[in-house]
């Protein structure tokens, strides 16, 4: 019996011991899903947010950050963190954007998954992303160049000046043109010019190719001899600048000043160049009278 309670007791089933393996998994949070970088030449052209893991299982846990955002945009952020068992672990997320880039909106993703627990490689894939905003924000910002600074013109003439108007902001606006007299007492319509714009404003693409704003002239008829300056201020004012900041719309805008030398005779009621003609014609007529009329009394003469 001895014998035989011994082979049962080798013969019986070993206990079954639990060996499943460690479950890994955290939590992936940001305080900002939107951020906003603004790109205006001055500016420093960055953005950033905070984000945090969480950690809830009872297992130390290594995890791996990947950024992957659109191109146009620099974002960095650490690659991998260690993170405690019930720890978190906060993180920042840098943005750079290339200066004077193009207003428009990247997306970017930030994907944080475990590789090791307790130092050992995860058996299991755990995986958290969040998805965020970068917003490039539009700024305003135009040059004018003068094709003449300086023009003579005689008096009672008619001229175009033309003005390179450049939009050099990171998105499409309009912009306002005016012509702005120095003294609004003593403007230039004052002084006997006739000045008109054909085109007040313009919506222009951010490029390097000027709109040719004009502005024509009609020089003063003055009785009598000229010689004076004036100056004829162009001004543009952008759209966009004045939805932005109303208080200091009309400071923000750009203008270009031009000088016109007026220099000549006019005579009232008849031009130069017709009147000479009109006297030579008149000679021509008055001397061939004089010529019909020597013949007529040659011929009466001529019959005694």
């Amino acid at each position: 019996m001895l014998y035989l309670g011994s082979m049962m007791v080798a013969m019986a089933p070993l206990p079954v011991v639990d060996a499943q393996s460690p479950t890994p998994m955290i939590t992936l949070t940001c305080n900002s899903l939107t951020i906003e970088i603004d790109v205006a030449p001055g500016k420093d052209r960055s953005g950033s947010t905070m984000c945090s893991i969480q950690n809830p299982t009872a297992y130390d846990e290594q995890v791996r950050v990947d950024i992957i955002s659109t191109p146009g945009i620099a974002v960095a952020a650490p690659g991998s963190l260690a993170i405690g068992a019930g720890r978190s672990a906060d993180f920042p997320i840098g943005i750079l954007a290339p200066s004077k880039a193009e207003m428009k909106d990247h997306s970017v993703t930030v994907r944080a998954s475990v590789t090791h627990i307790n130092g050992v490689s995860s058996p299991q894939n755990s995986e958290q992303s969040t998805n965020m905003i970068v917003s490039i924000k539009q700024f305003a910002m135009m040059q004018i160049v003068a094709q003449n600074s300086f023009t003579q013109l005689k008096q009672k003439v008619d001229y175009t000046f033309v003005f390179d108007v450049y939009n050099h902001g990171n998105f499409e606006d309009k912009f306002r043109f005016a012509v702005i007299d120095q003294n609004p007492d003593d403007t230039l319509a004052d002084k006997g010019f006739q000045v008109t714009l054909p085109a007040v404003s313009m919506v222009m693409a951010a490029t390097d190719t000027p709109y040719k704003a004009k502005v024509n002239v009609r020089t003063p008829k003055i009785q009598g001899w000229t010689d004076e300056y004036y100056q004829l201020q162009f001004s543009a004012m952008s759209d966009f600048t004045c939805k932005e900041d109303k208080d200091n719309c009309e400071l923000d805008a750009e203008s270009q000043i031009i000088t016109i030398y007026v220099r000549g005779v006019y005579l009232p009621g008849f031009e130069i160049i017709p009147t000479l003609s009109m006297i030579a014609l008149a000679a021509a007529v008055i001397g061939r009278r004089y010529l019909n009329t020597d013949e007529e009394e040659e011929s009466s003469m001529g019959l005694f």
